[in-house]
This record gives C-alpha cells, structure tokens and sequence, in this order.
C-alpha cells in the first residue's frame, strides 16, 4: 500500500504535488482560523461593518474612531476616507455575521474568478492543462492558505489582487487606461499598487500613468470635498504614526510578530529605525530588480519583472502581514506552470512551498507543549528555533526563493540558451 503511494506521488508532476501542498496548508489555516475566531479574534471585516455603521450614523470612522460605542478594540480603519461608503451595504445587515457570510461568498467568487484568469493566462501561453490541473489550479486559489486567511479575515485582499492582476493584463494588451484606472482605485484602499507605477514607467505605459494619476488625484480631492481636511490629516497621522508599525522594528522585530519583511533580519543586527530599515533593505534589492529590468525581453519574462517588483514592495517598504502572499497567486501559479529553466522553477517550487508555512516559533512551542516532553526537552529544542526564526520566517524564505527564481529565469538562462525560448542565444 505505501510503495503504491509512493508511486502515485512520483508519477505527479512537482507543480501538482505544490499546489496539493498549499491546499493541505489551507485545511491547517482553516483550523487555525476556527481557534482564532474561538478566542475572540477581532476580524477585519468586523472595520468594514461599524465603518459603514458610522457613515450612515454620521460619526467619525477614521483610524481608531471606529471603536466608540462598538466592541472593537484592535481593528481600525485604515483606508482612505473616500473607500468608507463602499461599506454602507453592510450596514443594511443588523448583525455583523451576516454581512460576514455574503463578504465571504463574493471573495470566494473573486478567487474563482482569479483562478478562471489564471488558467486562460497558462494556456495562452502554450501549456496546454489536463483537466485535473485546472481543477487543482481553482481549488489552490480558492482554498490555499493564503486564500483561506483573506476569507476568515474578510478582508480586501483577495478583491485588491484582482485588481492588481487584471489591471496589469490590461497593460499587457494594450489597455492601458483601464490597467491605470484599476492600480489607482486599488491604491485608495492598499498604498503599494501606487508604487508599481515604477513597473509601468518600465514597461513606458504613459496612458496608464496618465490614468492612473487622474483618477488617485481626482479620488483624493473628492475624499477631501466630502469628508473635510481635517478628517484626512488625522488620516495621514494614523497612517505614519499608528499603522506604519515603526515602533515594533526598535531593538529588533519580535519573532512573534507574524510578518513577511526584509526588515527582520536587518532589525536584529542594526540600531536603525523602521524607516531607515525600509530604505536599506529597499536599497538591497534594488540592484538585482535593475538586472530583471534590463535583460526581459519576452511576455513571461515582464511577468517576472512584475513578481519580482510586487516582491520587493512587499518585503521592503510596506509592512506585510502574512496574509499579503495572497498577491503572489495569479504570477506565482503562472511562472510555475509556464517556466522551463529548471533551476528557476525549483526556485519557485520552493517559494510556493514556504509562504505556505504560516509557522512562528509560538506555534512551534504550543505544539511541544502539547506533546509528551519534559519542560527542559521542550527548552531545549525551543532556543535554536527561536534563534533561527528571530532572523527570518518561513514566509519570508520563501518569498526571497520566490525572487531568487525570477532572478534565475530571466538573467542567468541555462547554458546561454533560454529554456523558454529555444534557440535564441542571449550569451
């Protein structure tokens, strides 16, 4: 029975046996969420409903304003003030749950959609899918476990990628003006697909910018019109002072802390402040995203150029939750299907596998607490982890893999031939 396991396994394809994997992280992220939610976890759409609850009531909803006279204590708004009403819906409902539950249903939907996207991307590139790919493809952006903490959270996100991901296809083929329109709406309510605008000053889409610009400048100055100035410097000041978390990098950043960034490492070895630690490791970087910049040439090869610069924003300058590697799905699945250089692919095979380690030396612990062992056993075994995972996450090694892959595939082609392109020499 077991060698007949073992056979079936070796006869999946390994892009197969890593979306598998990344459904099996979502059956544990589930579990987890449940525990969560059993211990009073506060959720982001919970924000989203007194938000909405608040507009109609004519109350304040900025920042923190949200947690008079509701049970909220952690969860803030933390959109631009113009984004609120698109929550008003919600508060038709009288009970939060149940606007919980139709939220949910439109992510799920959302995610289907992007899986939908993903599969018609693979295969007009000239990867023909069985059907059993597809299936698995569908299933890994509905349930992953990425996608199962943007469900449970009821947040954003999964909409925010859609949006990313159809924006940057419409820049892609020519429709610049909807891509620009699409990044800059996400932009009011996620402040990083602004700064992909460097990626479209790469790719000279100048209608995209032009897009992009008039619609964020017009949003802004209607957000003022309606809402008032001083509504949006209190906005401004929770944001940098509050939401920023600069704070939480002094004298280096809590293992505890659930998040994927550069900026854990460089914390734990230099006296400097968050913002500083942004611009280091920004600057980091930078350079190896100039060589992807410089040697693209073909679609896939732009869309590595794109993940890599998605990577970088993530890891570098805005402070990422785990939840953010949801915005690694629609390139990651697609660069995993489509690239042929070996080398690059286990890269992201690897990558694909680690973000989906959503496991902090806590974690860890309370699971040898749970266990058998002595109190001294458990420290024992206890003092690496923490010091291996005071200097980098899971997550965060696989999203630097993640880099490292698109670095491979669109720089360092094997044997001065590109695997994805037969025959063109690039030595």
């Amino acid at each position: 029975m077991v060698a007949g396991l073992v056979r079936t396994v070796r006869r999946q394809s390994p892009e197969r046996l890593a979306l598998v994997f990344g459904l099996f992280a979502g059956v544990l992220s589930a579990a987890f969420a449940v525990s969560l939610l059993q211990s009073g976890q506060e959720l982001d759409f919970q924000a989203y409903y007194f938000t909405g609850k608040a507009i109609v009531e004519g109350k304040p909803f900025v920042g923190t304003a949200i947690h008079e006279g509701t049970f909220l204590t952690d969860k803030e708004y933390v959109y631009t003030p113009i984004t609120g009403p698109v929550f008003v819906v919600y508060a038709l409902f009288p009970k939060w749950y149940l606007g919980y539950v139709v939220h949910g249903l439109v992510l799920l939907a959302t995610f289907y959609a992007l899986g939908r996207i993903s599969i018609r991307y693979i295969e007009s590139h000239g990867r023909d899918l069985a059907k059993a790919d597809r299936w698995l493809i569908l299933l890994f952006f509905m349930f992953s476990g990425p996608s199962v903490l943007g469900l449970f959270r009821g947040n954003v996100d999964p909409i925010m990628l859609w949006m990313v991901v159809v924006g940057y296809l419409a820049v892609e083929r020519g429709r610049e003006a909807y891509g620009g329109t699409l990044w800059a709406i996400a932009s009011l309510f996620k402040f990083f697909p602004a700064m992909l605008g460097v990626w479209l000053l790469y790719r000279r889409a100048y209608r995209a910018i032009a897009a992009a610009l008039a619609v964020g400048i017009g949003a802004v100055v209607l957000s003022v019109a309606v809402f008032g100035l001083e509504t949006h410097i209190e906005f401004v000041d929770f944001i940098l002072h509050e939401r920023s978390r600069q704070a939480a990098f002094e004298g280096g950043l809590d293992p505890t802390h659930r998040a994927i960034t550069l900026r854990r490492p460089l914390s734990r070895i230099l006296p400097l402040s968050g913002l500083q630690l942004a611009g280091l490791s920004l600057a980091l970087l930078s350079p190896f995203l100039a060589l992807l910049y410089w040697h693209a040439e073909t679609d896939l090869e732009n869309l590595g150029v794109f993940f890599a610069t998605l990577i970088t924003l993530l890891i570098t300058v805005i402070p990422s939750t785990m939840g953010y590697s949801v915005y690694f799905l629609f390139p990651l699945v697609a660069l995993v299907y489509l690239v042929e250089n070996r080398t690059a692919k286990d890269c992201l095979l690897a990558g694909l596998v680690l973000i989906h380690v959503i496991v902090y030396p806590q974690d860890i612990q309370l699971l040898l607490e749970a266990l058998p062992l002595s109190e001294g056993t458990v420290e024992t075994i206890m003092a690496p982890v923490w010091g291996v995972l005071a200097y980098g996450s899971f997550q965060l090694w696989g999203t630097l893999s993640l880099f490292a892959g698109c670095l491979v595939y669109v720089c360092l082609p094997l044997t001065g031939v590109s695997a994805d392109r037969p025959g063109i020499d690039r030595t």
